[in-house]
């Protein structure tokens, strides 16, 4: 469905899931992702394709999540949108989980090079994806904050290894 200013039923939140991704690199898993969850769950997830009309509801969506998955590929932490949907998702207290792709054909989250990156982001962000600074500012978040903020948090979530080519038993 798609994103309405309206609010779920008190209590419950309209998504299990928001399934934050960098579309270039995980459009796929992401779907995939969303597929099996869903499934599982007997819930809808949020994915931007399919329920994003209007960004202004992003934030919103993130808040109105059970969780957030970070589906982390290289550069996911390049993207300010993910950027924004991780801060949202710390200052409302939404839990974060990782999902790291093990997929030959894909060049690995670094995992090590995180801390670095979001400690430094305010340089870091500019230098890996010119703009992106620009994209939070207009989004009201300080860069020196997100970088405070995401440096001590993302380093620190629990991230589970995904291989779609796995076995099913695996999944």
């Amino acid at each position: 469905g798609v994103v309405e200013a309206s609010s779920a039923p008190r209590g419950k939140k309209r998504w299990a899931a928001f399934i934050s991704h960098y579309k270039v690199e995980a459009a796929m898993e992401a779907r995939f992702l969303q597929t099996e969850i869903e499934a599982l769950l007997g819930r809808k997830c949020f994915l931007d394709s399919d329920d994003l009309r209007d960004l202004r509801l992003l934030q919103q969506s993130v808040r109105n999540s059970d969780c957030l998955i970070v589906v982390q590929s290289k550069s996911i932490l390049t993207r300010p949108y993910c950027l924004l949907e991780m801060v949202t998702a710390i200052e409302a207290r939404v839990p974060i989980v990782g999902v790291s792709l093990a997929v030959g054909g894909h060049e690995m989250y670094k995992f090590e090079l995180a801390p670095s990156f979001l400690t430094h982001l305010e340089r870091t962000l500019e230098q890996a994806n010119p703009g992106a600074s620009g994209v939070l500012t207009r989004a009201n978040v300080d860069l020196s904050y997100a970088s405070r903020l995401l440096g001590s948090t993302i380093p620190e979530i629990i991230s589970i290894q995904f291989n779609p080519s796995a076995s099913r038993n695996m999944l």
